[in-house]
């Protein structure tokens, strides 16, 4: 392996932004990613394929946790990681859901493509009510990077004039269906509750020869770093563990093991961007610490995996008369494809107003969308009703018990593997409560039907699995179930109380940035991914500015 300037750990959605900006930069990067390097008609797949890949997941028990996901029934299922080879373990009492993309293009390949803002009601959060830490940036800090992001994404999206959810540079939003409309001017009229088009991307056209998705990595991100000529890809091998040099103050190589052949090697570089996905890089980083090793860097903190976060939430699926026949949209619009753009939001928030009304900390927003998944009308129980669901998703409190740490067991690759212990607290349980009392209400004033999807729908052999998904529980799903797991890394303005910088260097070890979830203070209720991007971009270019060579 020739020198590389930097190294960037992963090649999602963080990773390609990262690799992008840096390659732009002047800078030789060398990309690492556990898993290999597909084709787009590999990755994606087909019919009938996929189902049966989903059949032998089931089986065999490489997917037992990550079926639980709807993800995994619409696409295929290659692209979630065989749970055999990346193990991980829990409390009995508090099961995680980890889903893990291990492929070049990571996680990207399967995103919604939501792309929110966080606004400084989320950034200053503590400035409000007083809990945990702020962050040490804020929206302005992010804004022209965002901006980059979403003109070089394309993403879609309405000026709503928020507070709460900062208006961004977007091209068009899609339509909303004849019934969403419906469902927006009753919420208005009734209760005052704006329904705003989702912002992101919409749903990718099959095509008969299979091109990336705009929302992943490969089609946009990595593509356009790996046409500068400046980037290389190491398929296949999963880091283990930073070298540091003997002050014990900077990186000087990254340790990878080889998944086919279990052999180890140093890759020496001047920088090293994690950006692996929060628990992957936790994993990295406690294997690189002092605790762990005497040569590792020092964690003064020790806030190292602690605070581990992802959304709590809530779903409810519902049918509304149809205002478009019978006949199934997508058919004649594939468009219409439930999708980041193709959808909407009710954007409740974290603006004080709306928080001082209620008995818990921090905000949320409901996700939905009507007649953007409906089968074909012989497969509904009732062929005059459009089909549609409300997801609430919020913010989760920092809480040090809930924390990434080694188990004493390891990996097949002789790794030792994540053990992760998250439990939802008082406080989430009583968002959950107040999310589906306001999902109810709105449901309730349109003229909707709460029904269980089971029974919506009338496919016999799916029914028994839809009855059981935790999807469909009363409850909140378990922590993980949402894939917007942030912390145990937090950025801050002291060493004392944070793990890395403003700019996301780790305090001891300069020369590695945290960019991804991991470097995350606290939550916030919008979907994550824009913003880790944002931070990526914001990090790299700063590492790479003349006063820090």
């Amino acid at each position: 392996m020739h020198p590389f300037e930097a190294i960037v750990i992963g090649s999602g959605a963080t990773g390609g932004v990262a690799a992008m900006t840096l390659a732009e930069a002047g800078i030789r990067v060398l990309v690492v990613e556990a898993g290999p390097d597909r084709s787009p008609s590999e990755a994606l797949g087909g019919e009938p394929g996929n189902s049966l890949r989903r059949a032998e997941g089931l089986i065999s028990g490489r997917h037992r946790h990550q079926a639980q996901h709807p993800g995994y029934w619409k696409q295929n299922p290659s692209l979630y990681a065989d749970e055999r080879q990346y193990p991980y373990s829990t409390p009995d009492d508090q099961p995680f859901l980890w889903t893990q993309g291990r492929q070049v293009g990571g996680r990207s390949l399967t995103w919604g493509g939501i792309t929110l803002r966080l606004s400084d009601y989320e950034f200053k959060g503590a400035d409000h009510d007083g809990y945990g830490q702020n962050w040490p940036i804020g929206h302005e800090d992010l804004d022209p990077h965002y901006s980059a992001l979403e003109q070089l994404f394309e993403v879609r999206g309405e000026r709503d004039g928020l507070d709460h959810l900062p208006d961004g540079q977007m091209a068009p939003p899609l339509p909303l269906m004849p019934e969403e409309e419906s469902f927006r001017e009753i919420l208005n009229r009734e209760r005052g509750i704006p329904l705003i088009h989702s912002r992101g991307f919409e749903a990718h056209q099959s095509t008969q020869r299979p091109t990336w998705p705009r929302s992943s990595s490969n089609g946009t991100s990595l593509q356009r770093a790996m046409a500068t000529g400046r980037v290389e890809i190491l398929c296949n091998s999963m880091a283990e563990s930073l070298e540091l040099d003997a002050a014990q103050e900077r990186a000087r190589a990254v340790v990878v093991v080889n998944r086919n052949s279990g052999e180890r090697q140093r890759l020496e570089c001047n920088l090293v961007v994690l950006c692996a996905s929060t628990i992957a890089t936790l994993r990295l980083l406690l294997q690189s610490e002092q605790q762990t090793t005497p040569k590792g860097f020092r964690d003064a903190s020790g806030l190292l995996g602690k605070g581990l976060m992802d959304h709590v939430s809530c779903c409810r699926f519902f049918s509304v008369a149809s205002e478009t026949g019978r006949a199934a949209t997508q058919q004649s619009d594939p468009s219409s494809t439930l999708s980041g753009a193709g959808s909407f939001f009710l954007p409740f928030g974290n603006a004080p107003k709306a928080c001082a009304e209620r008995n818990f900390l921090r905000g949320y927003g409901i996700w939905g969308g009507i007649n953007r998944f409906d089968p074909p009308w012989w497969l509904k129980r009732n062929p005059d009703r459009r089909l549609g669901f409300l997801i609430g998703h919020g913010e989760v409190l920092s809480d040090t018990r809930n924390q990434v740490c080694l188990s004493d067991r390891c990996d097949p690759l002789d790794v030792p593997m994540p053990h992760i212990s998250c439990r939802w607290g008082a406080n989430e349980q009583a968002m959950v409560q107040h999310m589906q009392s306001t999902i109810q209400d709105c449901i309730s004033i349109a003229g909707g039907v709460t029904t269980p999807l089971a029974e919506l729908v009338n496919i016999p052999l799916v029914a028994p699995l839809l009855r059981n998904a935790v999807a469909a529980r009363e409850d909140a799903p378990p922590p993980g179930y949402y894939i917007h797991e942030v912390g145990g890394a937090p950025m801050g303005t002291s060493e004392e109380h944070s793990v890395v910088d403003a700019w996301n260097r780790l305090w001891r070890c300069p020369n590695v940035l945290v960019v991804d979830g991991a470097c995350w203070p606290s939550s916030g209720w919008q979907s994550p991914t824009l913003t880790m991007m944002a931070i990526a971009r914001r990090a790299c270019l700063e590492a790479v500015r003349p006063q820090n060579d």
